[in-house]
């Protein structure tokens, strides 16, 4: 009797033994399931959040830092887009300046190097050339951007007309492709305006201070398509228009 008692109690107690084990075996797989998902959970709420966090970060302080500096033009320079400040234009006075300079440039006998013909070329100032020209440079994202040719420039309610649509070409200097320094113009926004606009036209070349040495500038003038490299980057003063001069044999 003693023994069979003996032998069901320690059957029992292995059952419960054995049960126990199981018990905790779940609980211990549970809570490495429910950890495991905590954390691909995270990982993917991180992986996404993280770059709304910086970039919202990144625009609030470019705002802070916009609205942080100093306006040096007063309100009447301001543009508006729709009812939005796009941009300053603070552009006819110098637009004048640049005209009566352009006037004075005396192209004859002046002469710059052909690299198709690979010999001399007279420079021309066709002002009565009328059809449209595109600019690209991909590295920057501008793609076939219409250039107005032989645009009235000392005019603002002339340039603003076509800059509308996209750059300007400065009345009384050469074309593209006629030898000599070719000015095209067009607006670049402020900051707060331009992050929502980036590809408008009127304000494409706010992408230009993006250009970096290297970089290709192709024109498209009719069935002609002239490509250009960019060697140097300057920033001029409004006095100096130095730009204007052709700088040796180089168009």
């Amino acid at each position: 009797m003693t023994l069979k008692f003996l032998t069901a109690n320690i059957f029992v107690m292995n059952n419960l033994h054995s049960k126990k084990q199981v018990e905790t075996k779940i609980a211990s797989t549970k809570k490495t399931v429910s950890w495991s998902l905590g954390i691909i959970g995270a990982i993917i709420i991180l992986s996404q959040g993280i770059p709304l966090l910086i970039s919202y970060v990144k625009g609030e302080f470019h705002q802070y830092v916009q609205n942080s500096i100093h306006n040096p033009f007063p309100d009447s320079y301001k543009q508006m887009i729709e009812d939005e400040f796009a941009y300053y234009d603070p552009g006819k006075t110098y637009f004048e300046n640049l005209s009566k300079n352009a006037s004075n440039m005396q192209y004859g006998d002046v002469f710059t190097y052909d690299p198709i013909t690979k010999r001399s070329k007279e420079i021309i100032v066709n002002r009565e050339y009328n059809k449209n020209m595109y600019i690209t440079i991909k590295s920057v994202d501008i793609k076939g951007i219409r250039i107005t040719p032989n645009v009235e420039s000392s005019e603002r309610k002339v340039y603003d007309r076509y800059l509308k649509h996209g750059l300007a070409h400065f009345k009384g200097t050469p074309l593209p492709g006629d030898g000599g320094n070719s000015f095209i113009y067009g607006h670049s926004a402020v900051l707060s305006f331009f992050k929502k606009h980036s590809n408008l036209p009127e304000t494409i070349f706010t992408k230009l201070e993006e250009v970096d040495i290297g970089d290709t500038v192709t024109i498209k003038k009719e069935e002609d398509l002239f490509e250009y490299v960019v060697r140097n980057k300057k920033i001029v003063d409004p006095e100096d228009f130095s730009i204007l001069q052709t700088q040796g044999s180089k168009e």
